[in-house]
């Protein structure tokens, strides 16, 4: 499926409402945006990623380093799937 769209003057563009259906985007999706080989990326991103990318700025901020946080989410990942299953 192809569409043609421009860009508002203020940089806007409308997603096609056959594929807003289809990947099942609501006005609360949230996308990732990047350019990859000359394309512009919407991707749509989970809430859980939106929380891992805030907890992982909040712990840089009181210097822990990615491989404490990548621990940390382990043990609590572990004690969770313990508790419910």
């Amino acid at each position: 499926m192809s569409k043609f769209v421009s860009p508002t003057v203020r940089g806007q563009v409308t997603i096609p409402t056959d594929v807003r259906k289809k990947l099942q985007i609501t006005p609360k999706t949230k996308f990732k945006v990047y350019v990859e080989d000359n394309k512009v990326v919407f991707e749509p991103v989970s809430t859980i990623d939106l929380l891992l990318r805030d907890l992982e700025n909040e712990a840089r901020a009181k210097g822990y380093t990615r491989e404490e946080l990548e621990k940390e989410i382990d043990t609590v990942r572990e004690k969770l799937m313990n508790e419910l299953y």
